[in-house]
Order: C-alpha cells, then structure tokens, then sequence
C-alpha cells in the first residue's frame, strides 16, 4: 500500500481515533525494552505551528505508530512500515531531526525496504549532508539498480563533492532517459563548465532547456560559457531570461513524499526560506497560496504584504495589510506598517494617527515610536521627539536606529548634560564596535563646563584607546582634545598642527574649524563644547519604507 494512500486512509478514520480513549503514554518517545537497544525514541515534537491539516495528520499517525507498538507480538513489517510513513510526514513538513529518527528505524526492522533507504537518502541530501547522502543513495541503489531517478541524484550528489568523472558516468546513463534528460544534460553541462569545455557546456545547456524551456537557472552557466568564448550579446540575452526554476525530472518515489505535504504551514516555510535568498516573488507566491488555505492567518498576510512591497506591488502590499487588519484591528504591527506605508504616500499625518494606534495596543512599540519620534524631530519638536526616541529605546534594547537621532535630539534641546552623559555610556557599552558613540563621550567627558561629568584622564584613556584601533583625522582631534582636557597642551597643539596642514592639503572646508581649536589650544584653553558638535550635521534619519518593510523583525511571520 503506497504512503500517499496509507495516510489517506487513516485521514478517514479520524473520527473513530479522536472518540477513542486516551492512549496511555506515547510508546514511540518510551520505547519498551525489548525494542530501546536498537530503535530511537521518537520525541513528540511541537506543532502548534502547523496549520489543523498537516497536525492532524502527523497526530493520526503517530497514534498508528503507537498502536503497533502496543500490539503482541509486535510485527517488524507493520512497525517499519508505520514509522516509515510518520517519517515521511515529518519529512514533508520539514521537522527533519524526527524523520531522520524514523527513517532509522523503519530501516532497523526492514532493512531491505527500498522506500525507507531511499528516504533517508533524500533527507540526508535535503538537508546538506552530502557525504552522508552518497552513501545511502549507494545503499539504496543496492535495493533496487533500475531506479533511474537515484542515478540522476547521485551524480548531482558527486557533482556537489566535485568528483566529476564519477558525476559524468551517473549522468550519461540516464541523460535519454524519459523525463530525466534535462536534468541530466544540465549535469553535464556544469561538468564541462568546470573543465572549460565551453562548446560542450553549450551544447549541453542548450539541450537541457530544450527538454525543460521552464528551467530558468540554466540561463545563467549557459551565459557563462557563452561568455567564455567570446559570443557576449547571446551570454546578454540569457542572463535577461535567468530565474531560479531548476530542471524537474520525473521521481515517482519522491512525487508520493511531496504528496504528503498538506495545509498552509508548507506554503509559509517556503516563503521564509524564498526570503531567505531575497526572492521575494517566489515568497510572494508561497505565502498568497498559503493564506488562501488559512484565510484568517493574519501574521500571514501581514508577511504577504511585506513580500508584495518588496515586489513592487505597493497596492497590493497596502490591501493585504487592510484585509489583515479588517481581521485583526488591533494588531500593532499591521497598524505601524501600514502608517510606514501612508507616510511613504506623503500623509504624514494620517501615517502618525496609525503609528499611535500601534502604541496605544502596544506601548513598547520599538518602532511606530522610532517613526513618530522621527515625525517630531523634523517637525522641530524636540521635546516629544525624546520622549518617543526613549520609549523605542525601551521597546528594544539595542536599538541602534534610535540611538544616534536620540542622542542629537538631546543634544539640540539642551538637556542635562547627566542625561547625555548616561545615554552615551549606555550606547558605548550597548554598541563598542561603533566609534561614534565613543567619540562622542570623549568630547564630553574632556570638554564639558559641568566639573560633575568632567573626568579627563578617562578621556584620555578612550581617545588612546579609539585612536589604537582608527587612527585617523577626526580620532586624531579627539586625542588633541583629551590631552588639552589633561593640561598637556603643548602636546595638543603639536597634534592638532599636524591636523590642520593636512586639513589644509585634503579637506579645506574644514580648515578654519581645526584653526579656531588650534589657538585655543595655544592660549591654553579648552575650546566650548559647542564649537565641537557640529549641531548642522544633527539631522533626522531619512525616510525609508523599502528597508523597514524588508527588515523589521516580527517574532512570527505566520
């Protein structure tokens, strides 16, 4: 009986296992002795994830598996066959660490069933166990030589171990085999590409879309060899129709794991890993057929709606987000992106109404405060533009974004310098890789007229410590600074000498600048805090929809 129709038979009897009573623990994660030395217990994993399809489905099995292994005497034949299927659930729904365990056993009790070895195969090479894959690729081929889709697996597997006369002799058997040929000349043709036999490659490439005009990456090694011998307008044209479809062959074996795949959760995982390659088109499409499986899925369609911005499809991105929305009014994150949207669109104020929506239901909104602090800096109102630029701080710890339009809002609104000075400390301890916020409290620590934050000798040690690790212009000021702090101000003069000839050669906008610091430091004086901040450069962060909408971290995508 082939899995696809094990499972939908079992799918029918739902009703009778689910009026059944409780089992009495789970046998397959508490083996009995007389199976524990050599079977692993299957651990009952988490699905709360799963959409009801695919839970139900893997539950139904799963309370097979246990029913078997009630069973006296067990049966190897039926317990192999019942992990096998468990496995191959597990497998189409991407908990690899569980089918991996039930392939081994299904394999324990019947090690000459060609399903399971194969299984395990394809899960090793799934999964990037590439040596491990070859090897049972090489078993299972032992189970049953005529299959001719695990010749054409096993040359992509050598091919990928760069052991390309082996790969080349797996290929050349299958390469007229009916519904293979494609794949098999594009094998082929990676192999010439590798040797520089462009001719071959091309012919090779050529073929292989012949056979499959939908396997768009052939494009690209195509273009490659083309290019390699001098024929660029035709290498253009490929790499105008290159896309990420690879060559499809026939595969009955793996056809009947694919099947198991039900439900919307399927849908979605592929979207996250699509957007994990930045192919947002292709996680476009995953999560459209996802929610239209799981229609009031509205973390899912908030994901669509990201995905369909990324895209270019702005209006499609802004109805997704209202559907969510209609769903779920008070879902904070639909609300902020959807203002990150409407401020893009020009109506700030409307864009602000959603980002206040979005706090009201969370207060901690890292970044609807981000965005209306940033409303605020811009508009000149420092002081709510603090309030917001904290409370998206607090929102997020980490928050880097934040930290450096925070600190110019203090600094441009006059706060205390105690505030400043705690934020600076905090930012430097929060990012240490980031010279700004070092610098930054150097120059407090050297220059500030409050004998409360002054602390020289520690604007010393920083400003040696930054110029160690940058030894550049603008560290080289800082260190001039911190020894006229320290009353060495022959030495800060000698450097900041230094730094206005070079200023006067390569940056004469700033000449007058390092001038006006270098007399005070000749007249033995600190120049004011002041004339040390550059308040001009203290700007709002510019608007940008594309990378929020690309990059805001959500904690479940669907």
């Amino acid at each position: 009986m082939s899995v696809v129709y094990r499972i939908q038979l079992l799918t029918l009897v739902t009703f009778l296992l689910a009026g059944s009573p409780a089992m009495a623990g789970d046998m397959a994660s508490d083996l009995p002795a007389s199976l524990a030395d050599r079977l692993r217990a299957i651990t009952e994993v988490n699905l709360v994830d799963m959409d009801k399809q695919a839970r139900d489905s893997i539950q139904i099995a799963r309370r097979q598996l246990n029913e078997v292994l009630q069973a006296q005497p067990v049966q190897s034949d039926k317990l192999a066959a019942a992990y096998g299927e468990l496995g191959g659930l597990y497998q189409a729904h991407l908990v690899f660490p569980a089918a991996e365990d039930c392939f081994h056993n299904a394999l324990q009790l019947a090690p000459d069933e060609f399903r399971w070895a194969y299984y395990g195969a394809y899960l090793a090479d799934t999964d990037g166990r590439t040596r491990q894959a070859l090897e049972r690729y090489q078993h299972a081929r032992t189970l049953k030589p005529g299959y001719k889709a695990l010749t054409l697996r096993l040359g992509n597997v050598l091919l990928d171990l760069n052991e390309l006369e082996r790969a080349q002799a797996e290929f050349e058997q299958v390469v007229n085999a009916t519904g293979l040929e494609s794949a098999a000349l594009y094998g082929l043709g990676q192999i010439a590409l590798l040797q520089r036999d462009y001719d071959t490659a091309i012919d090779a490439f050529t073929q292989a879309l012949t056979y499959d005009p939908a396997a768009s990456s052939i494009h690209y090694p195509l273009a490659q060899a083309l290019r390699a011998t001098q024929r660029n307008d035709e290498a253009k044209a490929q790499l105008a129709m290159l896309g990420d479809q690879q060559p499809t062959f026939r595969d009955p074996q793996i056809e009947s794991l694919e099947a198991l795949k039900v439900g919307s959760r399927i849908h979605f995982l592929q979207a996250m890993k699509a957007i994990k390659r930045q192919d947002y088109a292709a996680a476009s499409k995953a999560f459209a057929e996802g929610v239209d499986m799981e229609p009031d899925n509205v973390l899912a369609r908030i994901s669509y709606a990201r995905t369909l911005y990324l895209t270019g499809d702005k209006s499609g991105a802004r109805q997704a987000l209202e559907a969510a929305l209609a769903l779920q009014p008070d879902n904070s994150l639909g609300l902020f992106l959807l203002g990150v949207l409407t401020e893009e669109q020009g109506d700030a104020d409307k864009a602000a109404d959603y980002y206040r929506r979005a706090i009201h239901n969370t207060p901690d909104h890292a970044g609807a405060h981000f965005y209306l602090a940033n409303q605020y800096y811009r508009q000149g109102k420092l002081r709510p533009a603090v309030q917001h630029y904290a409370s998206s701080i607090d929102g997020e710890v980490g928050y880097l974004a934040a930290y450096l339009p925070y600190i110019s809002t203090l600094i441009l609104s006059d706060a205390p310098v105690a505030t400043l000075k705690s934020v600076l400390e905090t930012a430097t301890r929060q990012f240490p890789e980031n010279p700004v916020f070092q610098a930054m409290q150097i120059m407090l620590l050297a220059a500030s007229r409050d004998t409360a934050i002054q602390d020289p000798e520690a604007a010393l040690t920083s400003a040696q410590q930054l110029n160690d690790r940058f030894r550049i212009p603008p560290h080289q000021e800082l260190l001039a600074l911190a020894y006229a702090a320290t009353g060495n101000y022959e030495q800060a003069a000698a450097i900041q000498e230094e730094l206005l000839s070079y200023a006067q050669q390569h940056m004469p906008a700033e000449a007058d600048r390092v001038a006006r610091t270098l007399f005070y430091y000749q007249e033995g004086e600190l120049p004011p805090l002041d004339d040390l901040i550059d308040r001009s450069a203290l700007q709002a962060p510019p608007f940008s929809a594309s990378a929020t909408l690309r990059d805001y971290p959500t904690a479940r995508p669907y």
